[in-house]
């Protein structure tokens, strides 16, 4: 790398003292930060390193010295831009930083259909008195079926067994894993959507799991079944499972992601008493960037000096 500055444009809204983390790694790091899109286009020219959750492509198209694009998310579909499709511009994620803070979200949600409490919430809504309604059930023995056996799978897999919860799962190459009873290829979806009391999909979107929970898959859940998409939205047809909780295919569903988002305030699924929405925020906590910025930080080292670089996105398999 040579003695020229790097610029680092930061579309996140990170507080100072990250900037000052970003500043810290090397003397030749130059930090932009953007207060709006309008300015962001016009810092864009300049970078050589943009960090962000999501780029418009307008900014890419000005962003002419763009070597390296750094997702403060673990999701990158929405940068799979043709530039780092065509190996251009390196393109990195922030997976592995959510191990915290999504296996809870996940469990808080297991822990929510099975005692009721998401309908006490809607019961204490209108002041009404029913315990019949509200008695819950027990997670103990249940099965804990996760779609997607990655960093966030596994650290859930801990989770659900402290609760006695038996664990299965799928994993893109199979293998033993602790805390789990079995792990099956992606083929063995379907034997996991048949045995599981709780399906939780943490998929990446790509050519293969986009549509994957489709009508015939939510036919295979037990009609006792939770769904919990805390993965990619457009990985379950939303249409195939509005009409399976309608039907009674399934019992309920806890979602934080959708195909499109912010969630049309006419979506029926606000409606549905046997849905628990969440904006997704799965993997949001006040203390995210404190976990996203020194694995950037981390990787711009690692950059500056020509190492290999932490969770490089193959853009061929999309993660």
């Amino acid at each position: 790398m040579s003695t020229d500055a790097l610029t680092v444009l930061v579309l996140s809204r990170v507080e100072e003292r990250h900037l000052d983390e970003i500043r810290a790694v090397d003397p030749r790091v130059r930090v932009l930060v953007a207060t709006d899109p309008g300015h962001a286009q016009a810092l864009a020219a300049e970078a050589e390193v943009i960090v962000a959750w999501q780029i418009p492509q307008p900014l890419l198209d000005r962003a002419e010295r763009l070597r390296w694009i750094h997702a403060t998310a673990a999701g990158v579909d929405g940068l799979l831009v043709p530039a780092v499709v065509e190996g251009r511009v390196r393109l990195t994620s922030s997976v592995g930083i959510h191990s915290t803070v999504l296996p809870e979200h996940v469990m808080a949600l297991v822990l929510a259909f099975s005692r009721r409490l998401h309908v006490a919430v809607r019961l204490q809504s209108v002041r009404r008195w029913d315990r019949a309604a509200c008695v819950g059930d027990e997670v103990e023995g249940r099965v804990l079926g996760v779609l997607g056996l990655g960093a966030i799978g596994r650290a859930l897999s801990r989770r659900a067994s402290a609760f006695g919860m038996r664990v299965i799962g799928t994993k893109r190459t199979p293998e033993a894993m602790p805390y789990l009873e079995r792990v099956l290829p992606p083929e063995g979806t379907d034997q996991v959507l048949g045995e599981a009391d709780y399906v939780v999909v943490l998929l990446p979107l790509t050519r293969q799991t986009r549509g994957l929970i489709d009508a015939r898959a939510l036919s295979l859940m037990k009609r006792s079944a939770v769904l919990i998409n805390v993965g990619r939205g457009p990985v379950v047809v939303e249409e195939a499972l509005i009409a399976a909780l309608r039907g009674g295919v399934i019992a309920g569903a806890g979602l934080d992601v959708f195909e499109r988002e912010p969630l049309s305030p006419d979506s029926p699924l606000y409606e549905m008493e046997n849905v628990i929405i969440t904006p997704h925020v799965s993997g949001a906590s006040p203390t995210y960037f404190d976990r996203a910025i020194p694995l950037f930080c981390e990787n711009l080292r690692r950059y500056l000096a020509g190492a290999p670089m932490l969770n490089v996105v193959d853009p061929e398999r999309g993660y």
